[in-house]
């Protein structure tokens, strides 16, 4: 996922995932549970998903991109950090 402001309120761009994944499950949860607005990418059904995955390096799905750092997974805490020290409100 991208993280981009618009209007002020965060929202999440390309939310990579897998609808089998557990991980993905979680990171779609812990999103909204912090009204983290985001559009979810299917990667067994948006073709061009794998690719963009793939230009990030990211070794599979439960991605989150913040700025420039590539995140893969779904621990909560990590993820607080990672917002936290891109300016996100959590």
């Amino acid at each position: 996922m991208i993280i981009t402001t618009r209007g002020g309120r965060y929202v999440c761009r390309g939310a990579y995932a897998d609808p089998t994944c557990p991980h993905c499950q979680r990171l779609k949860e812990y999103l909204g549970s912090q009204n983290i607005p985001f559009e979810n990418r299917d990667v067994t059904a948006d073709p061009r998903a794998p690719d963009e995955l793939r230009s990030m390096n990211a070794p599979g799905v439960s991605v989150v991109k913040v700025g420039d750092e590539v995140v893969v997974g779904s621990d909560r805490a990590w993820l607080d950090e990672v917002f936290k020290a891109h300016g996100v409100p959590i």
